[in-house]
């Protein structure tokens, strides 16, 4: 009703880090992904209550990139191989893992993949590079021990994708509690 989200966004940099590196992140994927980001999809018998913006699809595939702005939430998806991980080990997983539900049931498919980013250090000179352009100073300016990024001969891959098969009956519960809540946003 407030038409505007009700959480307290005390920083904005996490949500600018995420966008920014995004681009890279899809840089680094290759060919075989579409970015289709900037295109708002809706649900074919409910679009005035369900739309999702998903970050890219391949064939039979609906992707999301996430591109923690700390370490620690970066390491804490590393490990993530299923939903119950994803749930269980990332304080977000549990949004994270119906939202690509969601943007399963809107683009029709059956699997989804969330790709994990962060920058090797070499990579750093790029993404500020990138922030210049988008004038994200607080980027473009940053040492890099302000920035999070990655050992390039480290243990972590700077990218990670863990792919779930989306079942039938998290779709079926989803449009359920959307249905219900379609109910309480638009009375008849």
């Amino acid at each position: 009703r407030l038409g505007r989200s009700l959480s307290e966004q005390v920083s904005a940099r996490p949500l600018e880090w995420g966008r920014l590196v995004e681009e890279r992140a899809f840089e680094v994927l290759g060919l075989e992904y579409s970015l289709v980001s900037n295109v708002t999809i809706e649900h074919p018998e409910m679009p005035d209550v369900w739309s999702g913006s998903p970050d890219g699809v391949k064939d039979g595939v609906v992707m999301d990139i996430k591109c923690p702005s700390t370490l620690k939430s970066f390491c804490q998806f590393y490990d993530i191989t299923d939903k119950e991980s994803l749930i269980d080990n990332h304080k977000s997983g549990e949004q994270y893992y119906w939202q690509l539900v969601s943007n399963a049931i809107l683009t029709n498919v059956d699997k989804a993949e969330l790709i994990i980013y962060c920058p090797y250090k070499s990579e750093l000179d790029i993404i500020r590079g990138m922030a210049q352009e988008q004038f994200l100073k607080w980027v473009e300016y940053a040492t890099d021990e302000q920035l999070p990024y990655l050992l390039d001969d480290g243990y972590y891959n700077h990218l990670k994708v863990i792919t779930l098969d989306i079942p039938k009956e998290d779709k079926d519960y989803l449009t359920e509690c959307v249905l219900e809540a379609k109910k309480l946003l638009l009375p008849l």
